[in-house]
């Protein structure tokens, strides 16, 4: 999908400053708001269309906000309890020298909790963008993921994960969170690279899902796609069914593998860097994306299957009104370059995702925001 903007001086000032280094966690991004972890912007485990807005937008403007998660000491647990938890798994850090967690122990004893919904995801929202109305679609271009906390955790529990029936007990690692060196310490011969990402990025859903929507199951206003590209440099594209459209962001990663098999990711509290742009009119029937590398189109269902076919036809409509193709030139020209991937198997309803490599098509100028060093 085309913006019909011209990129703001921030992106451009973005594009910029990312060419004089080679850690995207050492730029410095400027931004237009900053929308900061409290009580006020938190909301946990689902979507709200009621919900007052953290703050309203023109389109193009930029904000940094600020998640959490990863409250591994217990979600009752206050000071004490967190740094007697970090002291335990050996992470150099305190309540006071790491701001965000005191932020995180506030924002789970305060936060009001909706009807029926006592906990889940960690969610900040909602941001209201001006002008947005339902058949518009709003592009967030994420400029920027960084990850707050010095340590990182998750694991598997019995009826979790993609093999439910085989897990023999509750487990759950902790890794130590390398900024420097760009890694997540799983043991003294593992690391893993960083690449961080918010799971959830979603528009509120229509009203016909209810009042207070569970933050799990993905859905045509993307949500919690856990999809693991959705990391600096991409975009995403998702449908509007509510004035303001009513963006909400949360269940902060540090790296997450295809499928998310063992039922969640190595959790952290990011700061994200959002631009978001409005476009009028373009009414979409579920979440699109573009990294520098690829277009990328979604399938989501109960049933893998027909996630896959839906990813699929998704991609034959993106092709014929993108590139011009029919569906029989699409799907011929899908089974010799295209991928298909599984963003995540563990969330009631599961994601598919074909990636279309842009460097096919040779006569089109790379035009894209980000520029990948």
């Amino acid at each position: 999908m085309k913006s019909s903007l011209v990129p703001s001086p921030l992106v451009v000032a973005f594009t910029a400053a990312l060419a004089l280094s080679a850690s995207a966690f050492a730029v410095e991004i400027p931004y237009d708001y900053h929308v900061k972890m409290t009580p006020e912007t938190t909301i946990f485990g689902c979507f709200s269309a009621t919900k007052k807005p953290v703050l309203t937008v023109k389109s193009g403007a930029t904000v940094k906000i600020d998640g959490g998660g990863a409250a591994e000491w217990g979600r009752e647990g206050g000071e004490a309890e967190a740094n007697a938890w970090l002291k335990a798994n050996n992470i150099p850090a305190t309540t006071e020298t790491c701001p965000a967690i005191k932020e995180i122990i506030t924002a789970l004893k305060e936060t009001p909790r909706m009807p029926g919904v006592p906990g889940g995801h960690f969610i900040v929202g909602p941001i209201y963008v001006e002008d947005a109305e339902p058949g518009d679609s709003l592009e967030i271009r994420i400029l920027d993921v960084t990850p707050r906390l010095p340590y990182g955790a998750h694991g598997v529990r019995p009826g979790g994960s993609a093999l439910p029936d085989l897990v023999p007990r509750p487990f759950n690692h902790v890794y130590q969170v390398d900024l420097k060196r760009n890694v997540a310490v799983f043991d003294k011969n593992i690391e893993v690279p960083l690449r961080p990402f918010n799971g959830v990025n979603a528009t509120c859903p229509p009203d016909s899902e209810g009042p207070y929507r569970s933050s799990i199951p993905p859905g045509a206003f993307g949500g919690n796609l856990d999809w693991k590209d959705a990391t600096t440099g991409t975009t995403l594209y998702l449908p509007i069914f509510q004035k303001g459209a009513l963006f909400y962001t949360g269940d902060c990663h540090a790296a997450q593998g295809d499928g998310e098999v063992a039922g969640n990711a190595i959790g952290n509290a990011n700061t994200v860097i959002y631009q978001f742009i409005l476009h009028k009119g373009a009414t979409l029937q579920g979440p699109r994306a573009e990294t520098p590398t690829h277009y990328v189109c979604f399938g989501l269902d109960t049933d893998l299957d027909v996630a896959m076919r839906k990813s699929l036809i998704e991609m034959t409509k993106f092709m014929e009104e993108k590139k011009g193709l029919d569906f029989v030139h699409s799907m011929t020209l899908a089974s010799a370059c295209f991928d298909l991937h599984v963003t995540e198997v563990v969330d009631k309803v599961l994601g598919v995702y074909t990636q279309i490599p842009k460097k096919i098509f040779v006569n089109e100028p790379d035009s894209y925001w980000y520029r990948v060093r």
